[in-house]
């Protein structure tokens, strides 16, 4: 038996291409299974193969086909829909098409494109994985019917057994508190709101405070412009860290004091687990999954809440150390289930469940 999975992109450092190679390691225990997509980075050649080179002839194709649908992609949608064996999509959310309308349509228009072909999808596929309950909402809404829900395969290892950069964080915040915002520079991912809750701090709270953006700039233009909205509020207090190291970022979750979540739209956030385990109070808006991963272990305000209010909610978290030490206590038992279930058997269990759904059409409500 086979068991492949098929991605649009693999890249070092990426959710989703993590979560399919710890997907395949323990997938390789029991049967024959390999990792395609169309675009590989350098570094993962050895580990991932071309789709339209590399994957099996038709002969030896697998007997079950794992789709991690992120993005829209022709090719790859058309590629799946052709196999001949069973597919079933592992879903990691696709970001609404808006927010990047002004600052990058093309890639608006892939991420339209992405949710056309779920809809296809849906008729193609026996079913699906997906990492929360707001995600699987969101298949349902697209005509899955057979949908599980577990956590994706979480390395969480990565940043806990890393050697921390002391240095490189200590020179980021010397004194004051450090507030940290984790994730790649993307407009749903709101840095720019995040810059304004700082200047709020800074002025009314803490005039030391730092805020350090951890996270990839891909896309060159709205990164420039979160750069000059920094420069144009005169905030020396802000610094993007651009890619960075494990060793990096895990010295900035030992020195951080806050977790600022300004995203508005997460199909699960990784970053809030790291968090709690590395005992770092959130504050964080109610989007997407945010309130579901994160349980009771962070302060969730509404979707209206503007920086004055998020700043106030930082403040906080940072100056009340009753309020603070039963965030981290919570936050530590919140995490503690992630350790014990984002695994991939965890998720290998819910593809089980999936298969024995056995058809299209058949009926499996979410977790």
């Amino acid at each position: 038996m086979r068991i492949d999975q098929v991605l649009v992109g693999a890249s070092p450092g990426d959710a989703v291409t993590e979560a399919a190679l710890r997907t395949r390691a323990t997938l390789r225990t029991a049967v024959e299974s390999g990792i395609y997509a169309v675009h590989v980075d350098e570094t993962l050649k050895g580990e991932v193969g071309d789709l339209f080179a590399d994957f099996p002839r038709d002969g030896d194709r697998g007997d079950v086909l794992i789709h991690h649908v992120s993005i829209g992609e022709p090719a790859v949608a058309d590629f799946v829909l052709r196999s001949p064996g069973m597919v079933v999509a592992a879903y990691h959310n696709i970001t609404p098409a808006h927010f990047f309308e002004a600052t990058n349509p093309p890639f608006a228009d892939r991420l339209r494109q992405g949710r056309a072909e779920l809809a296809v999808l849906a008729d193609r596929a026996i079913g699906a994985v997906a990492d929360s309950t707001f995600n699987a909402s969101e298949l349902l809404a697209a005509g899955f019917t057979n949908v599980e829900v577990a956590p994706p395969p979480l390395n969480l290892s990565r940043l806990l057994d890393a050697r921390p950069d002391t240095g490189y964080a200590d020179s980021l915040a010397a004194e004051g508190a450090l507030v940290l915002v984790v994730g790649q520079v993307l407009p749903h991912k709101r840095p720019e709101l995040a810059v304004e809750v700082q200047h709020f701090l800074n002025v009314n709270h803490d005039a030391a405070a730092r805020l350090v953006i951890a996270g990839s700039c891909r896309q060159q233009r709205y990164a420039e412009a979160v750069t000059r909205h920094v420069e144009s509020m005169r905030l020396d207090s802000v610094h993007l860290t651009g890619p960075i190291s494990d060793a990096r970022l895990a010295a900035l979750f030992r020195r951080a004091d806050v977790l600022l979540v300004p995203s508005e739209h997460e199909g699960f956030c990784v970053p809030l687990v790291e968090a709690m385990l590395h005992g770092v109070p959130i504050v964080a808006r109610d989007y997407g999954a945010i309130a579901e991963t994160a349980g009771d272990a962070a302060l969730v305000l509404p979707q209206d809440a503007g920086a004055p209010e998020l700043a106030e909610a930082t403040a906080r978290v940072i100056e009340d150390p009753e309020l603070r030490a039963a965030m981290i206590e919570r936050g530590s038992r919140r995490g503690e289930e992630f350790i014990r279930d984002a695994t991939p058997t965890a998720w290998l269990e819910a593809l089980a469940r999936v298969l024995r759904g056995g058809t299209a059409g058949t009926s499996t409500q979410p977790a």
